[in-house]
């Protein structure tokens, strides 16, 4: 591996003062109140392991696996502790100290195999959409029963769409659009919505079919190296000078494209001017049309049927690429909804990638409590922006809870005028 022991700690771990403000923002510990799960104590277990205090154990990697990596810790700490970045190395050790488990192995072989992904994507359809539906209720993933879980798309999206979308009027630019696995293989109404209204937004949409997963699942969990080429690829397709802007509809991509991939390269040692030029012209489509929204608003119905909304914040999209109000703001301006802040808007929803499968009990009760408070509010809708968060969300509803989690794209789109 290209990471060395005494790149294992960065200068700034020595800085960590203990003082705790991230006890109070870590849905782990806030959820088990166990100072081992705590970024406090994983700093200075990673620390006391580079230094060789500390031997490598089953109970260190369970300790340092036990994050949902949201970022919440970094965003807090006052002495500049760049947690995510220590953490990924640190599971990269535990990786090849104590190995990885098969469901890991798997992803990584196949997120970073295109052609393969879109093969087995075909079975996963198979078993999802027509064999799961004769097995048992109770069979769970996780704490998600499995029928709960989204079905895949007849078709990938990109082998759907064109690559290239025309506007409606006069061009205003081109956004090139990054679909995400998410929207690829799960949600192809996203997809389609994202274009529809880019499309009588007067932008020039492209979607570049080769694109691949943008790595983040990989290089999460200290597989750093398997990511470089997702990344490399991706950075070549979407690194542009002749666009508007890159577009994303899922807070996980869009954070790795707009924060991560400088961090993953330089901590490869490799040059990261390029991923930061593309870091630069990254937006989530929320922020994107809100900043545009001028550009919408004729096209909206004034007489579309309201619709009661609340709205859970992604945590990628807040700490991976610094959009807070911006969602918030555009609920607020479109014309058929009314909106109310549930409690918890703001905090994690305890899915994490792998962690509501690898942590199902710690998983389920950080979700069961933003599921109470988003009830809470009254709305039919619940609004998020990352197809992760989505699975986790709906996924743990029950049959009587009467609230449905939905992409913006698909509310935004219910409320155009039939012109539209």
């Amino acid at each position: 591996m290209s990471l060395k022991p005494d790149n294992l700690i960065a200068p700034e771990v020595h800085h960590c003062s203990k003082c705790g403000a991230c006890l109070h923002v870590c849905p782990v510990y806030l959820q088990k109140m166990e100072e081992g799960v705590s970024p406090r104590a994983k700093v200075q277990l990673t620390r006391h392991y580079a230094e060789k205090n500390l031997v490598t154990s089953s109970h260190l990697n369970s300790l340092v696996n036990h994050c949902l990596m949201c970022g919440n810790c970094t965003a807090a700490c006052p002495s500049g502790v760049q947690h995510q970045s220590l953490f990924m190395r640190m599971r990269s050790y535990m990786a090849t100290d104590h190995g990885e488990g098969w469901h890991l192995k798997a992803l990584y072989h196949f997120l970073s195999h295109e052609q393969q992904l879109r093969l087995v994507s075909r079975f996963a359809r198979l078993g999802r959409n027509h064999m799961l539906e004769q097995v048992p209720r109770e069979f769970k993933i996780g704490k998600i029963p499995a029928k709960r879980l989204p079905k895949f798309n007849k078709q990938p999206f990109r082998e759907q769409a064109v690559e290239k979308i025309a506007p409606e009027i006069q061009s205003r630019g081109t956004i090139l659009y990054f679909t995400g696995c998410g929207t690829n293989y799960l949600y192809e109404q996203v997809g389609h919505a994202l274009c529809h209204i880019l499309k009588i937004m007067g932008f020039q949409v492209e979607i570049p079919r080769s694109q691949v997963c943008c790595g983040l699942p990989m290089f999460i969990h200290g597989n750093m190296e398997k990511a470089a080429a997702n990344i490399k690829t991706n950075i070549k397709l979407f690194n542009r000078k002749d666009i508007v802007a890159v577009v994303t509809d899922c807070a996980t991509c869009g954070s790795a494209l707009h924060k991560e991939y400088g961090i993953v390269l330089e901590e490869l040692g490799l040059a990261t001017g390029e991923a930061e030029e593309l870091g630069s012209k990254v937006r989530d489509i929320g922020e994107f049309i809100l900043a545009n929204f001028s550009l919408l608003e004729p096209h909206m119905d004034p007489c579309a049927t309201r619709q009661k909304v609340t709205y859970h914040m992604p945590c990628h999209l807040r700490n991976g690429q610094g959009v807070t109000t911006e969602i918030e703001a555009l609920l607020k301006r479109l014309p058929h909804v009314d909106y109310t802040r549930a409690a918890d808007y703001d905090h994690c929803c305890g899915g994490g990638g792998t962690f509501f499968y690898d942590h199902p009990e710690t998983s389920h009760q950080i979700v069961s409590r933003k599921i109470k408070n988003a009830i809470a509010t009254g709305a039919d809708t619940w609004i998020t922006g990352c197809p992760g968060c989505s699975i986790n969300l709906s996924g743990n509803l029950q049959e009587s809870d009467n609230i449905t989690v939905e992409h913006i794209l698909l509310l935004i789109e219910q409320g155009l005028n039939k012109q539209g």
